[in-house]
C-alpha cells in the first residue's frame, strides 16, 4: 500500500515535467519564428516600437534579444530537467556484461565481446572482427571443455546476449495494441525516421531490426551448440507482442524472424523426441513443461509463419525444408492434448484462410486427424 502511495507522486511528477519541458520547447520553436518576424516588421512603420528604429546598432541589438532570450529559456529547462530527472536509457557497450552476475572473468569477458557486436552497426568494418571474435571465444570453450566448467561460460554469457537481443528488437519494433500511448510512441517515431533523425545504432529502425533478428538466430544458434536450446525456444515463445509486431513490419525483417522461428520450432521438435526416447511420461512435470512451451511457440509463431512464408524475391526455404518443416509441426501438434491441439488448429485455420498469398504451411491432415478423434471420442 505504502509503495502504491509513493508511486502515484513519483509518476504524477513525470508526467508533469514531461509535460513542461513539451511546453518549454514548443515555446522556443515559437519564439524562433515569432521573434524574428517582430523584429524584421519594416522601419517605414510609424507605429514601431523604438526598438525598430533606424540605428547602426539594430542588427547587434537582435541579436542580442534573440541569444538572451534562448538563454532563459535554456536555463528554464535545465531547471525543470534537474528537479524531475527522467531515467537515463540503457544504452551502453557494456549493458551485457555489467548485468551479468558472474564473478568469473571469462564470462564477463565473452559478455562484452557479445554486448560489442550487438551494439555496433553492421555497415562498420569492425562489425565482423567482433563477431569473428566471439565465434571464436564460443569455440574455444566448447573445444577445451566436454560438457565441463566453459560450456557453462558460454550458456551464461548467451543467454545474457539472447535476452539483451530480444529487448533490444521489442524497443525498435512498433507494439500494436500496447495502448494509446505507444500509439503516440509509434507515430513520433515514424515520423522522425521519416526525416531520417529516428536512426538506431548508425542506421534506420528497419536496418536495425533486422540485424537484431539475424543476431538472434545466431545466439539461439550457440545456445544449441552448448545445450541451451530449451532456455532459447522458452524465450523467444514468451516474446508475445515481437509476435505480433512481426505481423506488421517489413518483409525482409518478417524473414529474419521466419528463419528464426523454424530454427527453434526444429529445435523444439528435436527436444521432445528426446523427451519421448527417455521415457517420460507425458504428465509429469518435464512433459507439461514441455507441451506448454511447445504450446507458446505456435501462439506466438505460426501466425507469422502463415502470412511470410513467402519471402521477398525468392522462397525463405526450399521446397524440400518446407515439406520438413510441415512434418515437423505435425508432429509437435499431434504430441499435445487435444485441447491444446484445438486451440493451435483454430489459430492455424484463421491465418492460413486470411492470407490468400501463402499455401505453407498446410496443417490440413492435422486438423483432419485432430477432428476424427475428437469425434471418436464423442461417439463413444
Amino acid at each position: 500500500m505504502a509503495s502504491s502511495g509513493e508511486n502515484k507522486p513519483t509518476s504524477a511528477a513525470a508526467a508533469a515535467a514531461t509535460s513542461a519541458i513539451s511546453a518549454a520547447g514548443d515555446l522556443v520553436v515559437t519564439a524562433s519564428t515569432l521573434i524574428p518576424s517582430l523584429l524584421n516588421i519594416h522601419t517605414s512603420n510609424p507605429k514601431s516600437s523604438i526598438l525598430l528604429l533606424p540605428h547602426p546598432g539594430l542588427p547587434l541589438f537582435r541579436r542580442f534579444c534573440l541569444f538572451f532570450f534562448s538563454i532563459l529559456l535554456r536555463f528554464f529547462v535545465l531547471i525543470l530537467s534537474l528537479l524531475f530527472p527522467l531515467p537515463p536509457p540503457s544504452n551502453s557497450y557494456t549493458a551485457i556484461s555489467n548485468s551479468s552476475s558472474s564473478s568469473w572473468p571469462t564470462t564477463r569477458a565473452l559478455s562484452h565481446v557479445l554486448s560489442v557486436v550487438s551494439f555496433i552497426p553492421v555497415s562498420s568494418r569492425k562489425y565482423y572482427f567482433a563477431r569473428s571474435l566471439a565465434d571464436r571465444l564460443l569455440d574455444e570453450n566448447l573445444i577445451s571443455s566436454q560438457a565441463g566448467g566453459l560450456h557453462a561460460v558460454n550458456r551464461a554469457a548467451l543467454s545474457d546476449a539472447f535476452e539483451h537481443t530480444i529487448r533490444r528488437l521489442e524497443s525498435v519494433l512498433p507494439m500494436p495494441g500496447g495502448g494509446p500511448m505507444d500509439l503516440v510512441v509509434g507515430a513520433i517515431r515514424g515520423t522522425l525516421r521519416r526525416f531520417g533523425v529516428g536512426e538506431i545504432d548508425g542506421g534506420g529502425g528497419s536496418i536495425a531490426a533486422e540485424k537484431l533478428a539475424a543476431e538472434v538466430l545466431w545466439l539461439a544458434q550457440k545456445m544449441a551448440e552448448c545445450g541451451a536450446a530449451g532456455e532459447a525456444v522458452a524465450r523467444w515463445a514468451s516474446a508475445v507482442g515481437l509476435g505480433r509486431s512481426a505481423l506488421f513490419v517489413e518483409t525482409r525483417i518478417q524473414v529474419a524472424f521466419v528463419r528464426v522461428s523454424v530454427f527453434l520450432f526444429r529445435s523444439a521438435h528435436r527436444m521432445q523426441v528426446e523427451l519421448n526416447t527417455e521415457d517420460h511420461d507425458e504428465d509429469d512435470e518435464l512433459g507439461i513443461s514441455m507441451s506448454q512451451c511447445c504450446l507458446s511457440m505456435f501462439r506466438t509463431w505460426l501466425p507469422l509463419l502463415c502470412r511470410a512464408s513467402n519471402g521477398i524475391d525468392t522462397p525463405i526455404l526450399s521446397t524440400s525444408e518446407r515439406t520438413e518443416m510441415v512434418r515437423v509441426l505435425e508432429e509437435m501438434i499431434q504430441k499435445l492434448s487435444l485441447e491444446q491441439q484445438e486451440e493451435v488448429l483454430a489459430l492455424w485455420l484463421h491465418h492460413f484462410t486470411a492470407c490468400p498469398d501463402s499455401d505453407w504451411p498446410n496443417l490440413e491432415s492435422s486438423y483432419t486427424r485432430w477432428y476424427a478423434q475428437s469425434r471418436k471420442l464423442l461417439l463413444q
